[in-house]
């Protein structure tokens, strides 16, 4: 794999890194404008609404229309999400997220329901102790995570 093919999330403090391989043909417009804004490092939060889900907030004004959207996810995917605005309740501002999905019954959601995420791409290595990082963040809390390119 190219290094533009992949993006590489740790979660800082743990010292645990997974490695996602892109959806580079499926959603190109997604991954580039991602790829502009890196490296990223932000806070990671257990999702409300989703399940497993975890997700992180970066620059709102990474915006994209719908590429390669659904709402039915398997464990391991990438996925970003975005909204302007005041079109959720609790949201003024514009948001953007990237998330992904450690288990099972992750249903991406938000208060009014499930919504569709651009699938941008899946994790290839380091994936079961990530996940493990990403369970233990429902009793723990938030982490510190970093997107990057190799």
């Amino acid at each position: 794999m190219a290094s533009s093919d992949v993006l590489i999330v740790t979660f800082v403090d743990h010292g645990v890194t997974a490695v996602a391989e892109l959806y580079t043909g499926a959603a190109p417009h997604t991954i580039e404008r991602v790829a502009q804004a890196l490296p990223i490092e932000g806070t990671a939060f257990h999702a409300i609404y989703s399940g497993s889900e975890v997700a992180c907030l970066i620059p709102a004004d990474i915006q994209v229309p719908s590429e390669n959207a659904t709402n039915r996810v398997l464990p391991g995917e990438l996925a970003y999400y975005a909204f302007d605005g005041g079109v959720v309740h609790g949201f003024p501002s514009d948001v953007a997220e990237l998330c992904w999905f450690y288990d099972r019954d992750a249903t991406p959601s938000m208060p009014n329901g499930p919504i569709a995420v651009n699938l941008i791409g899946r994790f290839v290595e380091g994936w079961e102790p990530f996940a493990d990082v990403c369970r233990a963040m429902r009793t723990e809390g938030n982490k510190r995570v970093r997107f990057d390119r190799p």
